[in-house]
């Protein structure tokens, strides 16, 4: 992340126009967690855990004045704040899951780290959720692109935008 005196310098020049019709910038991530899809008639209803990637794509039609859609650092924070920090080392769960308050009821350090969804927290869920917190935390100018989520080296979930 750059200084906050060095980004209140720089907020007042003017953007570089970009050349093509967006610039992408891709950041990646590894976050592990625990999750089980209840009702599912095989082994996926069971709690089990993954070491997921997170690949998360945004694109702007011009540069800021360092020539940049958006610091790396800057983004890479955001993506931490809106979905990593809840869901890293967490259990998620579908809200009804009776299994909300039995971890909820001896994990009681951490009760945050148990994370309800509307529905079961398959790889297409986790995706949308991802994609629906980040897109709300992204700087004016900034589109997102795309989420990916790998919930194992064979198997991904990925939410695009067509036209930004």
């Amino acid at each position: 992340m750059r200084p906050r005196a060095e980004k209140e310098e720089t907020e007042n020049l003017p953007v570089i126009p970009c050349y093509h019709r967006f610039v992408n910038l891709t950041t990646r991530f590894t976050f592990d967690a625990a999750h089980r899809i209840l009702g599912h008639p095989g082994k996926c209803a069971y709690l089990h855990g993954h070491t997921y990637h997170l690949e998360v794509t945004v694109a702007s039609a011009r540069l800021d004045a360092l020539g940049m859609v958006m610091d790396f650092d800057d983004l890479r924070a955001l993506v931490r704040k809106a979905v990593l920090d809840r869901w890293d080392h967490a259990t998620l769960l579908a809200r009804e899951d009776p299994l909300v308050a039995a971890i909820i009821g001896v994990q009681i350090e951490a009760p945050e780290k148990v994370v309800r969804f509307k529905q079961n927290p398959t790889a297409e869920i986790l995706t949308r959720e991802a994609w629906e917190a980040i897109r709300q935390a992204l700087p004016p100018g900034v589109s997102l692109l795309r989420v990916r989520i790998e919930e194992t080296p064979a198997c991904s979930s990925e939410l695009t935008l067509e036209n930004p």
